[in-house]
């Protein structure tokens, strides 16, 4: 094992963690407070079952879906039978 840190080591240390993420916050919070940038969300409210499929399409769909041009064509071995 490593011998224990000494304290100036520790504070080093905390510096260098914690500069990049001050830097990073700041810059986010400035484009937000002065340029107007929107805040990020996840959309939470899908109701609608045919909009959550074009959702899910959009950010590359699930695993148990054929995705492409033959979509609709074909149907995965996972998906319940109509």
């Amino acid at each position: 094992m490593a011998p224990p840190m000494s304290a100036d080591a520790k504070r080093l240390r905390t510096i260098i963690v914690s500069f990049p993420i001050l830097v990073v916050t700041t810059a986010i919070l400035y484009r937000r407070a002065y340029l107007g940038e929107e805040q990020r969300t996840i959309p939470r409210d899908i109701t609608d079952a045919k909009v959550a499929q074009e959702r899910i399409g959009q950010v590359g769909g699930v695993p148990w879906e054929v995705q492409g041009k033959d979509h609709d064509s074909q149907q995965s071995a996972f998906a319940p039978r109509q």
